[in-house]
């Protein structure tokens, strides 16, 4: 069973995943951000059986989307978001997200948006799971069980 705890709240570790993206030099958009804070949360979930964020990632037409996040920060310029910022001074000091960071940018970071969205879609995701249910409406909750085990077949442990 699934802790229903979390780790940070979901605005912080999306303004984290600017100022890493920013500090290493990749491009990131609003759409791309909300694809790289759901695999995050997918790996810290199979890996830590509990929530990156307090925020559930939704099932939208493009794919999980944390609404929240999205609303906060869709006027935000994201080329000023850096690792300096005194808002993420106890994230960016959090060894464990630094790692989290490191593997989900160097997996998928250079990606674009618009491959993550398509990858997000693949049959049998959570995201696709979430969809084809008989009762689904846009904006439902994607499963938490379906994303860790879905993670979970993604993630191999290290020998």
């Amino acid at each position: 069973m699934i802790n229903d705890t979390y780790k940070y709240d979901s605005v912080t570790v999306a303004n984290y995943i600017i100022a890493f993206a920013n500090e290493n030099k990749f491009f990131i958009n609003m759409t791309k951000l909300q694809k790289l804070l759901y695999i995050a949360y997918g790996v810290y979930l199979s890996v830590k059986n509990e929530r990156l964020t307090n925020e559930h990632p939704q099932a939208w037409p493009y794919g999980p989307v944390f609404p929240t996040t999205r609303n906060r920060l869709i006027k935000k310029d994201f080329s000023e978001i850096s690792l300096s910022d005194e808002n993420l001074e106890k994230i960016a000091r959090d060894s464990e997200m630094e790692s989290l960071m490191k593997l989900v940018f160097g997996s998928y970071g250079s990606k674009t948006a618009a491959y993550l969205t398509e990858w997000s879609h693949k049959p049998g995701s959570p995201w696709d799971r979430t969809v084809k249910q008989p009762s689904f409406s846009w904006g439902d909750r994607i499963p938490d069980s379906y994303i860790q085990e879905y993670f979970k077949t993604l993630i191999s442990p290290k020998a």
